[in-house]
């Protein structure tokens, strides 16, 4: 029960600032989704620590998911919803409860397949640091400086997924290091792989489920690689 209430602590502490920070300093919307953004990655990180045993992180998480979301869904009747939404820049409606279910089905499987089945939950943080910053870096970077506009629907940019791919391989190496999940050659290797296949699926993902697929599939790679390596 400890364990839940320093995550409760964590996700008002995190909240509070965000709408401190907010009050005090207007700032674009954009800057204000990746305020949101690094306090869920500061949120999963407390999630992922607080717990002795991974059920209980992955138990916990489902049903806090279900109440907030019952909860937003509940508000969104009320007029103050409205207050909420401009805080956290919804760009259409229900995007707060996407985000959610996104964020808490995305901790769920990294969690149980990293620290679960393999019993390291140093590649879980990894996973999702893989995702955070890089992702942060690749909206922010990418509509300030993105100019050369690639893919089908030309909505992303060279500039953000350089810049996804350089925070992602940043983010990662540190962790793995601290975690003695890899070798010294094998831990290079391993972040960087992660971190093109980040940068890959953040260009390929729309509609923000980003969320969801990158760190899965730095999960994916991670995990892969600390099977197949001697």
């Amino acid at each position: 029960m400890s364990g839940f209430v320093y995550c409760l602590v964590a996700i008002a502490v995190c909240a509070g600032l965000v709408f401190v920070i907010r009050k005090l300093f207007p700032a674009s919307p954009e800057v204000s989704r990746k305020l949101l953004h690094f306090s869920l990655i500061i949120v999963l990180t407390t999630w992922l620590y607080a717990f002795h045993t991974w059920i209980a992180a992955v138990l916990t998480m489902t049903g806090t998911v279900i109440v907030i979301y019952l909860i937003l869904s509940w508000m969104e009747t009320h007029a103050a919803f409205a207050a909420l939404a401009k805080v956290t820049s919804e760009r259409q409606p229900g995007e707060m409860k996407k985000s959610l279910c996104a964020a808490g089905l995305m901790f769920v499987l990294v969690t149980s397949v990293c620290w679960g089945l393999l019993h390291d939950r140093t590649l879980a943080l990894a996973s999702i640091f893989a995702w955070g910053p890089g992702d942060a870096a690749a909206a922010l970077i990418g509509k300030r400086c993105g100019k050369t506009k690639i893919g089908r629907e030309k909505k992303k940019s060279l500039e953000g997924m350089l810049a996804m791919f350089a925070l992602s391989f940043l983010s990662i190496l540190p962790i793995l290091a601290w975690g003695h999940s890899f070798t010294s050659w094998q831990l290079w290797l391993a972040a960087f792989l992660t971190a093109a296949d980040n940068a890959f699926v953040e260009f390929i993902v729309l509609d923000g489920f980003d969320t969801l697929f990158c760190p899965t599939a730095a999960a994916v790679v991670l995990c892969a690689m600390r099977i197949l390596l001697p």
